[in-house]
């Protein structure tokens, strides 16, 4: 286990290191946030119209992330899966986006995925957990579901995989984007 983490600290650490590179930044101005998400309420509506400064190495990043974050880092795959759909049409927004990422990242490398194993398999079955945001994305109004699959038992949790994909649809209500969720 202690050698798994190992790797998966030191890959989360080349991720930042590779945005500060060709972000252009200095590992020291990577601010301690506490989610790896910004509000886009926070951005300026001029911040979605203008081309990104990453956007012709945001991709780069952004799969480098991905990969270690479908492995061990759960909470990091909303914020990496909304800023690879934007990687065709990358905007200041974008890349204040990515800052805050690698902000989160930085300052929270001993954050992994834990498990324990208590039980005999015959006391253990699989637990789907869902949800969904509404209207999370501000352009189309699309929700965005997630799901968390692990083995669950008296004295055992094991996660197995998880995912986070935009809604094909626009729901009109929370419940109706919780039921979308539910139903992919």
């Amino acid at each position: 286990v202690k050698a798994i983490r190992y790797n998966m600290f030191g890959f989360f650490r080349q991720c930042v290191e590779v945005y500060c590179e060709l972000a252009k930044v200095d590992v020291s101005t990577l601010r301690e946030v506490g989610t790896p998400s910004i509000d886009d309420h926070q951005l300026k509506p001029e911040d979605f119209e203008t081309e990104g400064f990453l956007s012709k190495d945001a991709a780069k990043i952004i799969m480098k992330a991905l990969y270690g974050a479908r492995l061990v880092r759960y909470e990091l795959l909303w914020p990496i899966c909304s800023s690879a759909r934007q990687v065709t049409k990358w905007t200041v927004a974008c890349d204040k986006r990515l800052r805050r990422l690698m902000c989160y990242i930085h300052h929270t490398p001993d954050h992994t995925l834990g498990s324990f194993v208590g039980d005999r398999v015959e006391n253990c079955h699989p637990v789907l957990f869902s949800d969904a945001d509404y209207a999370g994305d501000q352009i189309t109004a699309k929700s965005t579901s997630g799901c968390y699959l692990a083995i669950v038992g008296p004295n055992t949790f094991a996660p197995i995989t998880a995912s986070c994909k935009k809604q094909t649809c626009v729901s009109h209500s929370s419940t109706e984007s919780e039921i979308v969720a539910a139903e992919q």
